[in-house]
């Protein structure tokens, strides 16, 4: 035991020394940036190159799965005990934004009873239907709830399909009260 005591404080002063050794090369001042032609600038007139977001790791895709002209509160069926569940993250999207809903200027996440980008533990969805949530990561979310039917309805890309199939004048798509 004693030539552990005695090898301690040895060791302490082999750190010490090794510690003041480095601290002129820290006293040197910051590094040196690279040659001033390294990067050539900008030649006038011309815009900057662009560049993807830096980030520390991939983003993932983002898919736009409606894009409608109406107004969002009129997409679908609003779901009262599933706002409230999604105010209390209980019912709420995996990756909020992942799909995409456009409504006149509003974007809502989607996500899809079957399980797609749904987190329900309590199994509450209803597996046909498709779940549209506006501002799904607070505490003032709002869950719509639409058909496929409806989706279809929505979705603006062919007017005139849209009107054949079944919608009321209103704008209003089929099956609603």
């Amino acid at each position: 035991m004693t030539m552990r005591r005695s090898g301690l404080p040895a060791a302490l002063a082999a750190a010490l020394l090794a510690l003041l050794a480095g601290a002129p090369a820290a006293a040197k001042g910051p590094l040196e940036r690279t040659a001033p032609d390294h990067m050539a600038p900008v030649p006038p007139g011309r815009d900057l190159p662009l560049a993807p977001p830096i980030t520390s790791f991939a983003l993932p895709p983002q898919w736009v799965t409606i894009r409608s002209t109406q107004d969002w509160r009129r997409a679908g069926r609003f779901e009262k005990d599933l706002s409230r569940d999604c105010a209390a993250r209980r019912f709420r999207e995996l990756m909020p934004l992942r799909f995409r809903a456009y409504f006149k200027g509003e974007v809502l996440g989607v996500a899809f009873g079957h399980g797609l980008n749904l987190h329900d533990p309590q199994k509450k969805a209803d597996r046909k239907l498709i779940y549209l949530f506006r501002d799904g990561d607070a505490t003032s979310c709002t869950v719509l709830s639409i058909t496929n039917e409806d989706a279809r309805v929505l979705n603006d890309a062919q007017p005139e399909t849209a009107a054949g199939a079944g919608a009321k004048p209103g704008g209003t798509p089929p099956g609603r009260y």
